[in-house]
């Protein structure tokens, strides 16, 4: 019988409840996860380094200078010939708001070469992996599951709306998470202006990336009395308001291999626009949501006008039964089964 496994988060970003309900669960399993475990090469040379596996998360993160760098790259390697025991759960194959592309593509290419196995949320991101990039180590399947019961859910349509000062009779069109380009905001404010609709409102809400972002969407928002913004970053009780009022939330995204907005989206019962990219389409299906080509011209308006007519009650009874199917139980046990493997091979 093995015994209790000691895994690393590499970045550790506890602002992101992803990393927290993971490691609440993986705990409950008898594992014991620390975040930003110290790659000390003395450490790990002498056998007290402490971690029987180092999972890595999101590579970008784990560095801020060349120095520390060029200390990550070899720590990692470090690990990958002495025990054979890192995983990267790949969120995504690209870090979009990256200021520094390059060194950061190549640091995800090392990332792949030196993990044991990789994790993903859906087929989409494995099918890419092995057909695209040639990985031929194992790949994992561990279903982004739902935020429900993370941030507070008290509140009607009737008081988020009263709240925000939001017409009770409106057609409520939100955008929800941080502003990046590749979050495709600008194109969502160009394609709400073709709907017809004079009483339907557009609120973008959330924190943009730099200055010359959220003044390139004030600037497009001033242009269509129907849109609002609340362009800063929201407290956790204060999530409840916005995604209580909205009938369809959208997500215009260039590009993306999974989203944790979308499955926010979902937990609290809200019909969804997304495109029909990566592994979105296997959390989302007509019943629940409308799919969009964000490469065809016009496709974001077209799905729009189509959520003006569509089932949106039954879509959001859906989109909560979608939310509930996956849990983070099930998440954590197919990290157990990953750290399992990675010890026993190491």
């Amino acid at each position: 019988m093995m015994g209790k496994i000691t895994v690393g988060f590499l970045p550790w970003w506890p602002a992101n409840p992803y990393q927290v309900l993971l490691k609440q669960e993986l705990n409950k399993l008898g594992m014991r996860v620390i975040g930003n475990p110290s790659l000390s090469l003395l450490r790990l040379l002498v056998g007290r380094d402490g971690l029987d596996v180092l999972h890595v998360h999101w590579p970008h993160g784990t560095y801020k200078t060349p120095l520390q760098f060029l200390h990550v790259l070899i720590t990692l390697a470090a690990y990958r010939l002495l025990k054979n025991n890192v995983v990267w759960t790949v969120h995504e194959l690209d870090a979009y708001e990256s200021l520094h592309p390059r060194r950061d593509a190549w640091l995800r290419s090392v990332v792949m070469k030196l993990s044991c196995c990789l994790i993903v949320h859906g087929e989409h991101t494995r099918s890419v992996l092995i057909e695209q990039y040639g990985y031929r180590r194992p790949i994992h399947v561990a279903r982004h599951s739902s935020y429900i019961g993370w941030y507070k859910d008290e509140v009607t349509r009737e008081q988020a709306r009263r709240k925000l000062d939001l017409p009770e009779d409106a057609q409520v069109f939100l955008y929800f998470g941080y502003i990046k380009p590749y979050k495709g905001v600008e194109d969502l404010i160009r394609a709400f202006g073709q709907l017809p609709d004079k009483n339907a409102v557009l609120y973008i809400v959330g924190k943009p990336l730099d200055d010359a972002i959220k003044h390139d969407v004030e600037t497009l928002a001033a242009t269509d009395s129907r849109i609002r913004t609340h362009l800063a970053y929201i407290s956790d009780d204060e999530i409840q308001y916005f995604f209580r009022a909205a009938n369809v939330v959208v997500f215009p995204f260039r590009q993306t291999q999974t989203s944790g907005s979308l499955m926010l989206a979902l937990s609290y019962g809200c019909p969804v626009i997304v495109p029909a990219i990566a592994t979105l389409p296997e959390y989302v299906g007509s019943d629940s949501g409308i799919l969009f080509d964000p490469a065809k011209p016009g496709d974001l308006t077209r799905a729009i006008l189509e959520a003006t007519h569509a089932p949106l009650a039954q879509m959001a009874v859906n989109a909560r039964l979608r939310a509930e199917a996956s849990s983070w139980n099930e998440m954590a046990a197919v990290h157990d089964q990953v750290y399992q493997n990675a010890v026993g091979e190491a």
